[in-house]
């Protein structure tokens, strides 16, 4: 014996599934990253200069999220490991297109210096300068 099913059997199906993809599809996911991912070196390194000069192109780094958008407001702090000298600020803040930048002058002695850049949170890059 065969099933019979009313017309309005199927229409109430049919009628189902398409809410239940109204309502799936509707959805959206909404995530909010302003977390710093990555630290990327932009300008400044591997120059030479004299000692005790001022370099002639600023150290600069841009901070990104993990969809490699750029952060403003996040901080970077700069820090002279080696070499000597110093930057013009020991930290700022990152502007619009999350760059954030120092200039360095040079050390007293010959040599290599290294001058890091560092977010917290995220691995730092080090510039490197020869002092002639």
């Amino acid at each position: 014996m065969k099933h019979f099913r009313p017309h309005g059997f199927y229409v109430a199906r049919i009628l189902f599934a398409a809410a239940v993809a109204v309502i799936v599809g509707g959805c959206t996911l909404n995530v909010e990253v302003n977390d710093p991912s990555v630290l990327i070196k932009h300008a400044g390194d591997s120059q030479t200069a004299p000692a005790n000069t001022a370099l002639p192109v600023a150290f600069e780094v841009i901070v990104l999220d993990q969809f490699g958008n750029s952060l403003k407001n996040v901080t970077v702090d700069w820090t002279v490991l080696s070499g000597g000298g110093s930057v013009s600020e020991t930290s700022n803040q990152t502007v619009e297109g999350g760059v954030s930048s120092v200039t360095y002058t040079t050390g007293p002695t010959a040599g290599t210096a290294q001058i890091q850049a560092k977010v917290n949170g995220i691995p730092p890059v080090i510039f490197s300068v020869t002092i002639t």
